[in-house]
């Protein structure tokens, strides 16, 4: 289906727009303690365009091509020796990120599975409370402002 066209609103940036929900949206990293019920980490927000593990690199291909790398990006906060655990969107990054893969235990995949479903959890109850759901209409002019204030409405 295409982005723009008849019967289809068009956006004034395009990189705001999620294609997954079909409407202009932003993106947030969330990482949660495995051990403990604490956030540790929030980056965001971030175009509904940017997939997953270049948000966590800090970059695209193309800007790592150029250079162009965000320091502040996840990665470069994990200490060495220890990884996290994400879904299959992050399987590009074995060294940082652990992903249920074929030819782990049961026991393993199980362990995975519940870490990650708190994860979930945790962004059904930002859901039910609204937190990401309306739209956001707070703020002066100008998307930088805009985007400013919803990122301490959503850390709050």
């Amino acid at each position: 289906m295409p982005l723009y066209g008849r019967g289809v609103r068009s956006f004034p940036l395009n990189s705001l727009v999620d294609f997954k929900k079909g409407g202009a949206g932003l993106k947030y990293e969330v990482a949660l303690s495995i051990h403990t019920n604490e956030i540790i980490w929030i980056r965001g927000p971030l175009p509904a365009s940017v997939h997953d593990i270049s948000m966590f690199r800090g970059c695209t291909a193309e800007q790592k091509k150029q250079k162009k790398i965000d320091k502040n990006a996840f990665i470069f906060h994990i200490p060495p020796g220890k990884k996290g655990v994400g879904d299959s969107g992050y399987s590009g990054e074995p060294s940082k990120i652990i992903t249920t893969r074929k030819g782990q235990s049961v026991e393993l995949k199980k362990w995975l599975g519940r870490v990650k479903s708190r994860q979930e959890t945790f962004f059904s109850r930002v859901k039910s409370f609204n937190v990401m759901k309306n739209r956001f209409r707070h703020g002066k002019r100008g998307t930088k402002d805009k985007m400013n204030r919803h990122k301490l409405c959503f850390e709050s």
